[in-house]
């Protein structure tokens, strides 16, 4: 049931945007992994609402991220995202286009997808209209040290956590392996070292982008979705992130030909390639630390706010599940 609060927030912002409020109907949308998504019903139309989640352990600003995005990205031209709206940043409650389409299924994802979001990058960096406004992205890195320091702090929480059952034993054990191999990995890296990041060299990434977060338009046309965590980043995180991220698998074999198309912004496109690259082991340690982040409690919570129905244990076994076959399969 929604609550009068938010029906009045959301009715504030429709007549904020100029859009007829009555009649208004809400309806509770699944998909949302970290927030609460409606439908928006109206006289005037339809559109989207989102509630965004906020923790005392987790305190990003999703809808100042994913707002601020979308308005650049709508003063770029660009028509591959929603239309953000309007947003009431007290009750952290967000207005948007509705965008009607299908989620893609990795059966159906083709290499002329793949492009078109390569394309949607190359697009956000070729001409950075009043980025500057944009905050850095959620665990944004711009150096070696701090791309080892996010997987480093994101093992270290999950050792941390006292196994209460089962199952919560068996992902203890996982983790000790995945420490274990990321360790190899760390220190390789370290003797290596990592080109100095240049300040032009830095990008507006989506974050946490890939075809999890598209919607297939019934035109055939792709609409990129979710952009909490969207701010200026390292590009080599935003290729490797795009193909490390489970849900949607994106073919290694495209990596080439995705990279040369989203880094085509830069004069320094070839290294910063081969910048991403090195540092997809990091990515790959990064993405089986997430996979896990159920067994995290702050995520519990996230995850019972955005949907009172979903059952914790399952989600855990079932992310134990993935994280144990990319952890073999990608970092063993």
């Amino acid at each position: 049931m929604v609550n009068t609060g938010l029906q009045a927030t959301i009715t504030a912002l429709l007549t904020q945007s100029g859009v007829d409020a009555g009649d208004l109907r809400l309806t509770a949308l699944d998909g949302g992994g970290n927030n609460r998504v409606y439908a928006v019903d109206t006289a005037g139309g339809r559109y989207l609402a989102k509630a965004y989640f906020s923790d005392a352990a987790d305190t990003r600003d999703r809808l100042g991220a994913e707002y601020r995005f979308l308005r650049y990205a709508g003063k770029l031209g660009l028509r591959c995202v929603p239309r953000a709206l309007a947003c009431d940043l007290q009750q952290r409650v967000g207005l948007y286009e509705y965008v009607h389409g299908e989620k893609i299924v990795a059966a159906r994802l083709t290499s002329a997808h793949v492009m078109d979001a390569a394309q949607f990058l190359h697009a956000l960096n070729a001409a950075r209209h009043d980025g500057h406004d944009l905050p850095p992205a959620s665990e944004a890195c711009f150096d070696l040290t701090q791309h080892l320091t996010t997987v480093d702090r994101r093992i270290a929480r999950l050792q941390a956590i006292v196994p209460g059952d089962v199952l919560d034993a068996q992902a203890q054990g996982l983790i000790s392996e995945m420490a274990a191999v990321w360790q190899r990995h760390r220190a390789r890296l370290v003797a290596e070292g990592l080109p100095v990041l240049l300040e032009a060299d830095r990008c507006i990434s989506p974050s946490d982008f890939g075809f999890h977060n598209v919607l297939l338009r019934p035109d055939g046309q792709l609409c990129f979705i979710d952009f909490e965590y969207a701010g200026w980043d390292d590009p080599a995180k935003m290729i490797g992130d795009f193909f490390c991220q489970p849900a949607v698998p994106v073919p290694f074999g495209d990596f080439e030909d995705f990279a040369g198309q989203a880094l085509a912004w830069s004069e320094r496109a070839g290294s910063l390639r081969e910048r991403a690259r090195q540092l997809l082991p990091v990515m790959q340690a990064k993405w089986c630390c997430i996979m896990l982040n159920e067994f995290l409690p702050e995520a519990a919570r996230r995850r019972q706010f955005a949907d009172a129905s979903i059952s914790v244990e399952q989600r855990k076994r079932t992310q134990l599940d993935k994280a144990r076959q990319f952890f073999q399969s990608r970092l063993v």
